[in-house]
């Protein structure tokens, strides 16, 4: 059994993974990214919900915290963070969050898919043998963009901007990160993950969910009970991705697991992180990061 913490810009999730068995998983808003100009503030806040998240996932077995975008920016506040609780902690690179991403859908590296991973700090677009990470998260996208509701005014105006900076064609996509979840939750009614796994959304599953909400309040739209309080933040942005991503895709697919997944699962069976993208001579096997040794060894 292992517990992981996926410590990210929009939110903390938890897993515990007993074998193949999810015990628990639960997703934490924290919108930390948009919070970080007041670290002070911001530390209390990531605090608590870490806090909220290990009491309500109290298992006895290890347990890891991992950090992405925002913490790459701000790793001293991520290793205080976890010295807080006593968790070994390790902050993933680009190249880690995306291909862990990836195997969190294909880990034997056969499918003939991409996989969308958006977060509040960036966007990873990975296949088998390349990826990608571009500043395109839902943070990123409110801070450029008035896409505030009710209105969201620059919407047509963010998806330009989004189109202008991918134009690959993407085949079948998988998706993962809470942006696409949130759509898949307002086509099924409720926010289930396991029940969510695997649907399949449109362009017009997309400007449907706008339509929905386009008009209404942040307060409106946690009244609706749809997807966790404070997910209404970054929704128009994560609308704004999903629509570019649908048009250039032959299919996508919302996945709800995520790189904790993989790692969960490696950690699990072996007791150590491993790069087995780059024993297969993927990615041109850059040289390691010079922090990867934290659980590698």
């Amino acid at each position: 059994m292992i517990r992981v913490l996926d410590l990210g810009s929009n939110s903390f999730i938890v897993l515990v993974l007993d074998g193949e068995k999810v015990l628990f998983e639960k997703v934490y808003e924290v919108g930390l990214k948009s919070l970080m100009k007041d670290q002070e503030k911001a530390f209390e806040i990531a605090k608590q919900t870490l806090s909220k998240a290990l009491n309500e996932s109290n298992f006895s077995c290890p347990t890891y915290a991992f950090g992405t975008s925002v913490f790459r920016e701000n790793p001293d506040f991520f290793h205080s963070l976890v010295k807080e609780f006593g968790i070994i902690g390790y902050i993933l690179s680009e190249e880690e969050e995306a291909m862990y991403s990836y195997m969190s859908i294909d880990p034997n590296f056969e499918m003939d898919i991409t996989v969308v991973d958006l977060g509040g700090g960036s966007l990873e677009i990975v296949r088998k043998n390349t990826f990608k990470s571009y500043p395109l998260g839902t943070h990123v996208l409110n801070s450029l963009f008035d896409l505030t509701l009710p209105g969201a005014k620059d919407f047509e105006k963010a998806v330009f901007y989004v189109k202008e900076q991918i134009s690959q064609d993407l085949g079948k996509v998988y998706t993962v990160g809470g942006s696409f979840v949130a759509i898949a939750a307002f086509k099924k009614g409720r926010w289930d993950l396991k029940s969510l796994d695997g649907e399949t959304i449109t362009q017009k599953d997309v400007l449907n969910v706008f339509e929905k909400v386009k008009n209404k309040s942040l307060e409106e739209i946690k009244s609706m009970q749809i997807i966790p309080q404070g997910r209404e933040r970054t929704l128009v942005a994560g609308l704004v991705v999903a629509f570019v991503i649908c048009e250039l895709s032959k299919e996508v697919i919302v996945s709800t697991k995520g790189y904790r997944h993989a790692v969960a699962r490696m950690l699990e069976k072996t007791g150590r992180l491993t790069q087995p993208w780059r024993a297969r001579g993927d990615l041109n096997s850059r040289p390691p990061d010079p922090q990867s040794g934290a659980l590698s060894s």
